[in-house]
């Protein structure tokens, strides 16, 4: 059965579980946003700036580990995604950012709000690429949200309007693979070494950082246990109350 681009893209996202995109709506994007509408399992949440729907997209990403997804249309529109996507590759959020382009027909000629998305972002994202057919989608769209997850940054999609509007047979590819990677514990030797150096100090201070994330109440347990205070990193902020008398606080460049 064939569908659009469009609609290829709204399936997959809500396929692996995404259930909001912020961005502005425009003419370019008007056939992903319509497929939105009908995929009925994912919520557009229009912004005042596409600034605020990279950025809240980065938030998303960094809080629940999930692909964040985020939209702008044609030249300066999706252009202004770009303050937010720089905020997802310094915290290495998971974000999918799509941005509508002016048709295939009208590119390299100077159009109206025409811009080289893929240069523009390349430097702020994990991966860049202009989807040029509707037969390359499938696996373009498989390959931005595998280097969101796997890179831990940003992904761009440029996605012409013509081609969101054209149909394809392709459907999506390899869904069970598009996750967040899993938590990677240390070897055991690793382990063993860090337990003989605590156990030979005098004074022990834990330096926690946001790869603890998984692991705050074990970190909790470990600092009472040794009756050393808790330092973390500007990342690691929210990961302890901070009326808890053995958080010090941060350390760092806003520590």
């Amino acid at each position: 059965m064939s569908q659009t681009v469009g609609e290829l893209l709204a399936f997959t996202l809500a396929e692996i579980g995404a259930r909001q995109v912020f961005g502005i709506v425009g003419d370019a994007l008007n056939p992903f946003t319509d497929a939105i509408r009908r995929e009925g399992r994912i919520a557009w949440f229009g912004v005042r700036h596409e600034e605020g729907a990279a950025l809240a997209a980065a938030g998303q990403a960094k809080l629940t580990g999930r692909l964040g997804v985020c939209a702008g249309t044609t030249g300066p529109g999706a252009t202004h995604l770009l303050a937010g996507l720089y905020e997802a590759r310094h915290d290495h959020a998971p974000v999918l950012a799509i941005a509508g382009d002016v048709p295939t027909s009208k590119s390299g000629i100077d159009y109206l709000q025409a811009a080289d998305h893929v240069q523009v972002f390349r430097d702020a994202c994990v991966y860049a690429a202009s989807v040029n057919s509707a037969g390359a989608a499938a696996a373009q769209i498989h390959e931005a949200i595998a280097a969101a997850y796997g890179l831990r940054g940003a992904a761009l999609l440029s996605i012409p309007q013509d081609v969101f509007e054209a149909k394809t047979s392709k459907g999506p590819l390899s869904l069970a693979t598009l996750r967040q990677r899993p938590d990677v514990a240390p070897a055991d030797a690793d382990l063993d070494s860090a337990a003989r150096i605590i156990d030979a100090a005098e004074k022990v201070v834990l330096f926690v950082g946001f790869g603890a994330r998984s692991a705050k109440e074990e970190v909790v347990a470990l600092a009472k246990k040794l009756n050393a205070p808790i330092v973390h990193t500007y990342r690691a902020l929210d990961l302890f109350p901070f009326d808890d008398p053995q958080v010090i606080g941060g350390l760092g460049l806003i520590g």
